[in-house]
């Protein structure tokens, strides 16, 4: 009775400890756990780039939609079963917990199965579709080959929430990093010592997903966790799954929607740049995503503290969580925007040295990603939606940035404005969609101030 306590005490530890310390403890971790995630693209992009040239990045890219579907439902699942089981234990209920652990689990693997067998009989469907030229195919094929063979256990290593959600924040860090340091030894090794080139850096990315996918099972499996992966809950609960599928879509549709955005993106690259600018665009994404992954992981870490505090009705402590989150995305994107303004042309220059990528790259950087600290504020109040049980606002916004606002643009003005209209179609979706993020904020600060007056008048009564 004692042990089970202290679990309970881990947990507990939301609903009672100072938010900001909280928000410090869990989401620090989170935001070089996240880093980490993305050093791991931008060294394989970095070793191809050197060893391959323009056109291994330019692969690379049009690669990335096939990958980005299948981490897009990953994290589709895994952050529905994070935001289900944190507010699930925020009312106490650990064996409902446990079986949305065990659903989750079984669900991921069943949909990972289903997309590496389309992946392999659409191969070069896909990679055609998705913006390969005649000279990009063979290497796309090359990089897509293994890496699929590496979904059949990577989708395991996308649970790491359930470390973070067990309240040992630093050993969830840990986890991303050991799979970036065994990817940083391993890449060079095959690509330049056994000059395997594109498929050596695919390799090097499985071996590393295969090392963390088997160290998360060992977690969930320890008789020790709160939250434990248990046989008799591996079942396909309809309920359950339409309760993951419920709270996670905004994480998959924004997933979905940087697939969607790559495809468009990649196509009319090649009509209005070449492969040349595809290359550039693959640079410039892998750029972006290293700047937004401090707000992804400020949103990750306040996970577990508004699902927790939302389920036990402490609703003043969610409004805490909220504004931190917010000033913290917002201080992030404004340093990435900083660094980006001021070292752009070095930024490429360390992929490539090709003149022709640096000179397209680096001004695709600056016009592209012009406002992009005002991304942090957006990206962290459609996170706050998701994780607070409202999953439709949080998608709405979620697709205003990507789809609503984004693609259309991209479309449109490239008609009128060649290669600058794809460029100038970044900063005025980013610039829209935050101010319908801020209208949804506002009304959502009021509600929670009207809530938190309705309980203290209710104290006092």
């Amino acid at each position: 009775m004692e042990k089970n306590a202290q679990l309970v005490d881990k947990t507990a530890q939301f609903g009672e400890d100072s938010v900001l310390r909280l928000m410090v403890r869990y989401s620090l971790p989170s935001i070089l756990a996240m880093l980490a995630i993305s050093a791991h693209s931008v060294i394989n992009m970095t070793f191809i780039g050197r060893a391959v040239g323009p056109l291994g990045i330019a692969a690379i890219a049009v690669s990335g939609p096939i990958t980005m579907v299948q981490g897009a439902i990953n994290q589709f699942i895994s952050n529905g079963c994070a935001a289900a089981i944190s507010i699930t234990l925020g009312q106490g209920d650990r064996d409902g917990a446990q079986r949305i652990l065990g659903t989750s689990m079984l669900f991921l693997f069943i949909v990972s199965v289903i997309n590496i067998i389309i992946g392999f009989t659409f191969m070069e469907q896909l990679l055609l579709a998705f913006g390969a030229s005649q000279a990009t195919l063979s290497l796309g094929k090359d990089y897509m080959s293994i890496s699929l063979i590496g979904m059949v256990y990577g989708c395991v290593a996308t649970m790491n929430p359930m470390v973070r959600i067990e309240g040992f924040p630093k050993l969830a860090m840990v986890t991303m990093l050991l799979m970036t340091g065994m990817n940083l030894i391993l890449a060079p090794l095959f690509i330049f010592y056994f000059q395997w080139g594109i498929r050596g850096a695919a390799l090097a990315t499985i071996i590393s997903q295969f090392a963390v996918a088997v160290w998360i099972m060992y977690f969930l499996l320890h008789k020790d966790r709160t939250v434990r992966l248990r046989l008799k809950y591996l079942r396909l609960k309809i309920s359950t799954i339409l309760l993951i599928m419920k709270l996670g879509l905004p994480t998959f549709l924004m997933q979905v929607t940087q697939s969607l955005l790559s495809i468009v993106m990649n196509r009319g690259l090649l009509t209005y740049g070449g492969d040349v600018a595809i290359s550039a665009f693959g640079i410039t994404n892998n750029i972006n995503n290293l700047i937004s992954q401090p707000v992804f992981g400020l949103n990750q870490g306040a996970q577990p503290i508004i699902g927790y505090n939302f389920g036990a009705n402490k609703i003043s402590r969610v409004k805490q969580a909220l504004v931190y989150s917010l000033a913290g995305a917002t201080m992030f994107s404004a340093l990435g925007w900083v660094l980006t303004r001021l070292y752009a042309e070095p930024i490429f220059a360390f992929f490539n040295n090709d003149p022709e990528l640096i000179a397209v790259g680096s001004r695709m950087l600056i016009v592209f990603r012009a406002l992009i600290f005002v991304v942090g504020f957006q990206q962290a109040g459609a996170a706050y939606f998701q994780y607070s049980g409202k999953p439709m606002i949080s998608i709405f916004l979620t697709l205003s940035r990507q789809v609503i606002f984004l693609i259309p643009l991209i479309v449109i003005l490239p008609r009128f404005l060649q290669l600058d209209g794809i460029l100038y179609s970044g900063p005025i979706s980013d610039l829209i969609s935050t101010i319908l993020t801020g209208v949804f904020i506002i009304v959502e600060l009021k509600r929670l101030n009207g809530l938190i007056r309705g309980s203290a008048g209710a104290g006092a009564d």
